[in-house]
């Protein structure tokens, strides 16, 4: 009998353990890439990148991105809509989401506010992004982005209800499709401080989310002071945007820490707003440092910090671009991809082994 009631018990316990890992299967991972995926280009003068070439830990990769207009045209960030790159990533194996955009000045028409059409909206646009997908199949996820508020933007009435139907009606016609919504980081703290508008309830809207993007590529300009910290800082007196601070906005908004990704932009970011992303590389950090001295970027040691902060506040953490960062090791690091992997060692609370090109002086 004593076995019998043993055997039950670990029957329990392998059941439970496989709903836990089912639930867990349905987030994007621990470590999210964004991939550009066109750095061959011309007028990059770099050398390409394939997807498959990118580190095997990247647990999600992103395609940015799929516009959808109010006549349900799809267009990518090219304006063209044969979308080759996105197939090409469908193609690798690799588990894909793409960024999803509205406009913001559209969402109020997209949840059915002053529409036209009795509050269809909605169910118009999942049939056209039906016919997307049967085009594109093996699409993992999608990131819906454009939800922000701006300084002119009018108060949508029942805006956290209006998503909510769109959420659970997402939902219900893509049950397999992870869903997930991005913000700035900025635009979190200056809501937190000083909200303009009543703006979306996350209690609400949390139980048809599966993941949330904080995004901190812009978290700041590039000043003398963020040279070697790069402008997401831990903290500082200069600037309110640091992530100590955004974590006690995510914590005033509610945002549930086991669905946050936390953005970070991997590559060096000129004074000069206005460079092309192609200069913005971590080889030519290493390569041609006196080009760069005067730009920010994080050094292994603040990135190992990041992933630190990721794993003590959130889920996981995305990078933006993967591709830019060093793939072909001219900083003659212990792998390629360093910034993506100190951040990683930090998630995972290990040390990484630092090189002297990444870091300068």
């Amino acid at each position: 009998m004593n076995n019998y009631h043993s055997l039950i018990f670990i029957c329990s316990i392998l059941i439970l353990a496989v709903c836990i890992q089912s639930q867990d299967s349905k987030g994007p991972g621990i470590a999210l890439c964004n991939f550009f995926g066109e750095r061959s280009k011309s007028y990059c003068g770099l050398s390409n990148v394939l997807i498959t070439d990118i580190p095997e830990n990247c647990s999600s990769v992103f395609f940015f991105a799929v516009y959808m207009d109010l006549n349900y045209n799809a267009t990518d960030s090219n304006y063209s809509s044969d979308f080759k790159l996105l197939d090409d990533m469908l193609n690798s194996g690799k588990r894909i989401i793409i960024y999803y955009i509205h406009e913001t000045q559209e969402w109020p028409t997209v949840l059915g506010c002053n529409s036209s059409n009795e509050g269809n909206n909605s169910f118009d646009e999942m049939k056209a992004l039906k016919g997307f997908f049967d085009e594109h199949p093996k699409i993992a996820g999608i990131l819906l982005v454009g939800l922000e508020y701006q300084s002119k933007s009018d108060e949508i009435p029942g805006l956290s209800e209006k998503f909510k139907k769109y959420l659970d009606l997402l939902k219900k016609t893509f049950p397999e499709l992870i869903v997930g919504v991005e913000f700035r980081g900025k635009f979190l703290i200056d809501h937190y401080t000083k909200p303009l508008i009543k703006w979306l309830d996350i209690n609400l809207i949390s139980s048809a989310m599966d993941f949330y993007v904080i995004s901190l590529e812009y978290f700041n300009p590039c000043t003398a002071d963020l040279i070697n910290t790069g402008i997401a800082p831990m903290n500082g007196s200069n600037t309110k945007y640091t992530l100590e601070k955004l974590v006690e906005a995510l914590q005033h908004l509610k945002f549930p820490n086991e669905k946050i990704y936390f953005k970070f932009g991997i590559v060096p970011v000129s004074p000069d707003e206005l460079e092309y992303t192609c200069n913005m590389t971590n080889e030519k950090l290493c390569v041609q440092p006196q080009l760069m001295c005067d730009w920010c970027s994080d050094t292994q040691l603040s990135y190992n910090e990041k992933g630190k902060f990721s794993a003590n506040n959130g889920a996981g953490f995305m990078v933006r671009y993967i591709d830019f960062d060093d793939p072909d090791n001219c900083c003659q690091c212990e792998t390629p991809y360093p910034a993506f992997n100190a951040i990683l060692d930090g998630f995972n609370n290990v040390e990484t082994k630092t090189c002297d090109l990444f870091n300068r002086g």
